[in-house]
This record gives structure tokens, C-alpha cells and sequence, in this order.
């Protein structure tokens, strides 16, 4: 499975084997250590919003964004 991660202008390619789900890949220590970001992000798959338990399917794009922090009330 190729499938390709981008969080801010930086981008890359990563294999898995089997089919990852969203936390698999946003997880991942290399991802994380190439591209930089930390634990509190969320993914769109292929411009969808979807929970962490989803498949990734192959050759989808990954794009990582930042949650929003909400202020305590």
C-alpha cells in the first residue's frame, strides 16, 4: 500500500503493509519525524474528514492539519 502524507508544504510517501487505518498512519513515528507534527492533528482522506478507525485505502492522499484548540469556559 503507497499512500501519500502531506502536513503543511512538506509531503511524502510511505509504504504499509496491509491496509493502515487513519491512527496507523498518523501514528507512525517516521511520518511524525519526517514531517513534523506532533499528537494533536487530524487527517483528511482525500479531502474527507474521517475517524481514526478507517481504512486508508492505496493511493489515497493523506493531508494532516492541526486540531483547533478551544478555550476552557
Amino acid at each position: 500500500m503507497n499512500i501519500t502524507i502531506r502536513y503543511g508544504t512538506d509531503s511524502m510517501n510511505k509504504q504499509f503493509d496491509g491496509t493502515p487505518t487513519v491512527s496507523t498512519v498518523l501514528h507512525s513515528a517516521s511520518v511524525k519525524a519526517q514531517l513534523g507534527f506532533g499528537d494533536n492533528v487530524r487527517a483528511l482522506v482525500n479531502g474527507v474528514a474521517l475517524d481514526e478507525a478507517a481504512p486508508v485505502e492505496d493511493g489515497s492522499i493523506v493531508v494532516v492539519e492541526t486540531k483547533a484548540n478551544s478555550k476552557a469556559v
